[in-house]
């Protein structure tokens, strides 16, 4: 069990160059089986480690007692273990969504707060092993998905590794038993309250029993084949898309869309769409395929897309851009921010980017030109960019927003002025117009770890 694991970790690259590991530790089987695979090939190899439990604030004295379990299991192998306690069901309420999705966001928040702590080359490793991954295939398959669905979970994302994926949840439990290794039972799991658990506990099960004892590992391999046929497709549409799509007037203009495949031709709408709406959030099959039917029409039909986002078929091709409030002038590409880092130039100004811990901060700055954020609000990394569609500002400590647009207008920012303003932003979330506004969502409390301060050399701009 233990070669295998290694072997799969190896052929995947999961701790090449790698001198941290932050492993989640639930207590579970799936989680402590990867923490004891861990602890000894992180030994062997020199390579640091640490646990991170999270306890839910859900599941009263059986919460406690995982907690208590891995605080003791850390203690026996002499690994540090890190605990984050967390009101799940409370900021489930706060952000109006599920309680399932808010232990998730709080625990890799958890996660990602100990991985920086380790330093640039540490990963986050998770305990999902291939029946998560079955699960997570038929659950994408029956609530409509494409080859990306099929892939499931990854074994590697960006800075996060699962190398159980390789394993059934069979092997793992035998693997402890046999050890004698005791964990512990969430009875969440074994509930049916949940569209995942009615998978988990009865939709698996009577594959395994009525169609195939093997379902699992099929399905597995079958994920496997789809992440390949991605990943060449993803490398044939950008190929496609450095030759057909051209950026014009605050759009883009797809030429050739009729003598294109009709698979590849959607598949480079969607690109062009993420890339002027920032994502492809509430982006259905019903939107690019009204795209697609444009290619054979004739010139002038038009297809109203989503947000303001329309599509129109013209004599060079299908031209894809936003009704109003278009970028005007030509827009420096963005730059991408690490930090710490100085002397970061975007549109002619510098920008130096420093992180330390909010206890070495003695005053927080309110100059114009330099700003001070709390660095574990950022959720997908920070950008200097100019103005995209989609762009907001929170605006209060209760979470209000307002567009950037409407920001400008209320700030009394010349439309002719806009496009040349630096934001430093989060995705679509902007932290700061540089020389204005900073979003009350990264604003420093004194709940903050670390700080984030940015300097930059100045622009015209200024908030009235």
């Amino acid at each position: 069990m233990y070669d295998k694991i290694v072997r799969y970790m190896a052929k995947n690259r999961m701790l090449e160059g790698k001198t941290g590991v932050v492993v989640g530790l639930s207590g579970g089987a799936d989680s402590v089986c990867l923490f004891l695979v861990l602890q000894r090939y992180c030994s062997e190899k020199g390579i640091a480690l640490k646990a991170v439990h999270v306890h839910h604030g859900i599941r009263g004295e059986e919460a406690d007692r995982d907690m208590n379990y891995c605080k003791e299991l850390c203690t026996k192998y002499n690994v540090p273990a890190i605990v984050y306690e967390y009101d799940v069901p409370g900021y489930a309420a706060e952000h109006g969504i599920g309680s399932e999705e808010a232990g998730r966001i709080l625990r890799y928040q958890a996660f990602e707060q100990e991985r920086l702590k380790m330093g640039d080359n540490a990963v986050i490793a998770v305990a999902h092993h291939m029946n998560d991954l079955a699960e997570t295939v038929l659950f994408n398959i029956c609530r409509g998905s494409g080859i990306k669905g099929v892939r499931g979970i990854l074994p590697v994302r960006g800075n996060i590794i699962r190398p159980l994926l390789c394993c059934e949840r069979s092997e793992i439990e035998a693997f402890l038993r046999d050890n004698n290794i005791i964990y512990c039972t969430d009875s969440t799991n074994n509930g049916t309250d949940y569209t995942r658990n009615r998978i988990r506990n009865e939709v698996i099960p009577y594959l395994q029993q009525n169609i195939n004892p093997q379902t699992v590992a099929n399905i597995a391999s079958l994920a496997e084949n789809a992440a390949l046929a991605e990943e060449y497709l993803a490398k044939q549409t950008a190929e496609c898309m450095a030759v057909m799509v051209t950026e014009c007037d605050g759009g883009c203009l797809i030429s050739s869309a009729g003598e294109t495949d009709e698979y590849m031709l959607g598949r480079i709408i969607r690109n062009v769409i993420s890339r002027l709406l920032g994502s492809l959030k509430d982006i259905g099959e019903t939107h690019v395929n009204g795209v697609i039917a444009l290619a054979e029409g004739r010139s002038g039909r038009r297809f109203d897309i989503s947000k303001g986002l329309y599509a129109v078929k013209n004599t060079d091709g299908i031209y894809i851009g936003f009704d109003n409030d278009k970028n005007s002038g030509t827009v420096a590409e963005p730059v991408y921010v690490n930090p710490p880092c100085n002397g970061v130039i975007y549109n002619e100004q510098t920008f130096d980017f420093e992180t330390v811990p909010a206890d070495k901060i003695q005053k927080i700055s309110n100059e114009l030109y330099t700003k001070c954020f709390d660095y574990d609000k950022i959720k997908f990394g920070l950008c200097l960019r100019g103005r995209m569609p989609g762009d907001r500002l929170v605006i209060d400590d209760a979470g209000h927003h307002k567009s950037l647009k409407q920001y400008f207008i209320d700030a009394g920012i010349p439309a002719r002025k806009r496009d040349g303003i630096c934001l430093l932003a989060d995705g679509n979330d902007i932290v700061w117009v540089v020389g204005g506004r900073i979003s009350a969502e990264y604003k420093i409390t004194e709940d903050t770890v670390n700080v984030l301060t940015v300097r930059c050399g100045g622009t015209e701009h200024a908030e009235n």
